[in-house]
């Protein structure tokens, strides 16, 4: 009988539990679908409505997000990325001890323009939830909000304002 040393089988072990630790880790690409319907109004006045919202709102929890608002003219879509501050590079959130006056920076809010762009781009960083909009036809838009249960909602209490809104 052909024994196997301790260290051997204590290692085997701990690759076995690395391995099973690496394959539970979540991306920030598999966040789930919370929220999807059609609303009135075309996607681009909808994003703008909605980062006017996204800018006012006063909820602490909403304070902790940098967003990006990008159009895609060749595919009439829209994506809002509400990203974590906490975890950008060079951007301090404003209850960070590197950002003591508590200052909250809105430059970026604007949109960027995406020409020649043929498929939505995924999230670059980790978010708190992604808006995208298609527009289905020259009254409506078919909209969808991925990310954490919470700010999910928010968000999408706040786009069907914005479609309340636009459709007055």
């Amino acid at each position: 009988m052909n024994k196997r040393p301790v260290s051997t089988t204590l290692l085997i072990l701990i690759l076995l539990l690395l391995l099973f630790a690496c394959a539970g880790l979540k991306t920030t690409r598999d966040k789930p679908l919370r929220h999807q319907a059609t609303i009135e109004g075309d996607p681009v006045t909808l994003a703008r409505c909605m980062m006017r919202a996204l800018n006012t709102d006063t909820r602490p929890s909403m304070k902790l997000y940098h967003y990006r608002f990008r159009i895609y003219p060749d595919i009439a879509a829209t994506q809002i990325f509400a990203y974590d501050t906490r975890f950008l590079p060079y951007i301090y959130s404003s209850n960070s001890p590197q950002n003591p006056d508590a200052i909250r920076d809105y430059i970026g809010s604007g949109p960027e323009v995406l020409r020649g762009v043929r498929e939505i781009r995924e999230a670059g960083y980790r978010y708190g939830f992604v808006l995208t909009m298609h527009q289905t036809d020259g009254a409506s838009s078919r909209a969808a909000v991925k990310g954490d249960s919470y700010v999910s909602g928010i968000a999408w209490n706040h786009i069907l304002s914005c479609a309340d809104a636009v459709h007055r």
